[in-house]
């Protein structure tokens, strides 16, 4: 056989550094909860089975099996177990000087700090290898870190935002903006545009960020009361006939937001606009 050789030469010259801080897994108990609470390290949970809920930044995040939760550092956050189908996680803290940078690089974000894979075996098995190999041995400190950078690696590959493919974010947000202008009267959310398009919550705020220069969630409010306010103009319906017809189920609810948008109540603007139709034909 001829002699041979295969070599790789990485592109990048910077150190990835990260380092473990704690690891494990629970099965817990109906409605348990950890919180409010902040940590110093970076907390990352997968939940292997069952249901809870994760509050940050002022959102509740309903979670399943499947999804994976980061705890930022320094953030008050809480997570409970959900009463009748109490989940199972497992968990990884962590610290390092290039931890921020590699975050960055997957589908977490501070406003979605939640993200769905359909590898959710393999990072279960990780996180498993990670939790075992614990130990005060210095080559199970190695074994450790070996194991999560594995994990992250996964976080990243698996990462909508980072797939080197065509950069379909404007037909996305075409699709996004069609099914809200076909369903914005039902009570759907981000949650289901999301769905509907097959991607992550994170995904799409990224896509709206990029096409709309805001969130889904603001675009959504926003159309909504600019299908109301053509309603509050062209009908004769109640205040609480077009807040349902805009996708309202509160019409109290439905009154804050429009004030908020245009300085005015829903009858206000309503009295202000015929009042200045009858002054057109006068």
């Amino acid at each position: 056989m001829e002699p041979f050789k295969f070599s790789y030469k990485t592109e990048k010259e910077d150190a990835i550094m990260v380092n473990i801080h704690r690891s494990g897994y629970q099965k817990c108990s109906a409605g348990y909860q950890m919180g409010p609470l902040s940590r110093s390290v970076y907390l990352i949970h997968h939940v292997v089975s069952g249901k809870g809920y994760y509050v940050a930044g002022g959102q509740t995040f309903a979670l399943q099996e499947g999804d994976t939760f980061l705890i930022y550092p320094n953030t008050v956050v809480s997570y409970f177990a959900d009463q009748e189908d109490p989940w199972e996680y497992y968990w990884v803290g962590f610290l390092g000087a290039d931890v921020k940078n590699l975050l960055s690089k997957t589908d977490f974000t501070p406003q979605n700090p939640v993200i769905r894979t359909n590898h959710s075996e393999e990072l279960k098995e990780l996180l498993l290898q990670i939790y075992e190999s614990s130990g005060g041995e210095y080559y199970r400190h190695i074994r450790m870190a070996g194991y999560l950078y594995l994990f992250l690696s996964k976080l990243v590959e698996y990462s909508e935002s980072h797939e080197e493919a065509v950069d379909l974010s404007l037909e996305y947000a075409k699709k996004a903006v069609d099914f809200i202008s076909e369903h914005y009267s039902n009570p759907i959310s981000v949650f289901d545009i999301a769905a509907d398009l097959g991607v992550s919550r994170s995904h799409l705020y990224r896509i709206f960020m990029k096409n709309f220069s805001i969130s889904p969630q603001v675009y959504l409010e926003q159309f909504r009361i600019r299908q109301s306010r053509l309603l509050l103009e062209q009908t004769a319906l109640s205040i609480s006939e077009i807040a349902s017809s805009a996708g309202y189920d509160d019409p109290l609810h439905f009154s804050k937001v429009f004030k908020k948008l245009y300085g005015v109540s829903p009858r206000g603007y309503q009295k202000a606009y015929r009042e200045t139709q009858q002054q057109k034909k006068g």
